[in-house]
């Protein structure tokens, strides 16, 4: 399973997949090419499923 991530600025800017479900691998791949359409300058990251980052995860 798998989660996307986007980044602006060093700063996390959305998260899908990070709700304990998590997305399949096509999934994944659609969520961060129409995030990377949204805003060409951010950083998309696709990721094995996590904990979501959004609720306090502390990930340091």
């Amino acid at each position: 399973m798998y989660m996307v991530v986007a980044f602006n600025r060093g700063r996390l800017q959305s998260e899908v997949g990070g709700d304990g479900t998590g997305l399949t691998a096509a999934q994944a791949i659609h969520f961060a090419h129409q995030m990377r359409q949204e805003e060409p300058g951010q950083i998309v990251a696709i990721l094995a499923a996590k904990k979501s980052w959004l609720g306090g995860w502390p990930y340091n």
